[in-house]
């Protein structure tokens, strides 16, 4: 895995970028599914029952930013599930994974936008940086998270103000 805390997980950090050349789309695939094993394994074979956080929003809305200032030793064990994941269809994989698992889901959702999102995007290195075309398409895809869809909880998080 990546140098970041167990419990966080985003497809991102299975992609071992180095330079800035875009990850290709197999490679892409590759990630999203050592993510999704990650989580079930934490999920269903983790040690006593977990609450799953699922962090969505744009990319450069801060999710991992926000992940990386959460403090494990308070409150609920959590497993952090960090991605863009703009649908109820994209975020349907990992309340399926927590279901299975009997174990609680909330969403947090890092609230930016698009202007926010792209400028903090573009203050990133270039490795990490995303096309912008993408952080467009997303936005056009996003739908905010909803109870109905199987979370206990959803937060909604001011991207400027956390």
């Amino acid at each position: 895995m990546s140098p970041h805390a167990a419990n966080h997980i985003n497809p991102d950090h299975f992609l071992h970028r180095t330079d800035q050349q875009l990850p290709t789309p197999e490679q892409g695939k590759q990630a999203w599914a050592l993510a999704y094993a990650e989580l079930e394994r934490q999920l269903l074979h983790g040690e006593g029952r977990l609450t799953l956080c699922v962090v969505c929003g744009l990319q450069g809305s801060g999710k991992s930013s926000w992940v990386r200032r959460r403090d494990p030793a308070q409150g609920e064990r959590m497993i952090f599930f960090d991605a863009a994941l703009p649908s109820p269809q994209h975020r349907g994989k990992a309340l399926d994974y927590a279901r299975s698992a009997g174990s609680p889901a909330i969403a947090v959702w890092l609230n930016a936008p698009l202007p926010l999102a792209l400028a903090r995007n573009a203050q990133r290195p270039p490795s990490q940086q995303v096309p912008e075309t993408i952080i467009h398409h997303t936005q056009s895809l996003w739908q905010p998270p909803q109870l109905d869809e199987g979370f206990s909880r959803v937060i909604e998080v001011d991207a400027y103000h956390f």
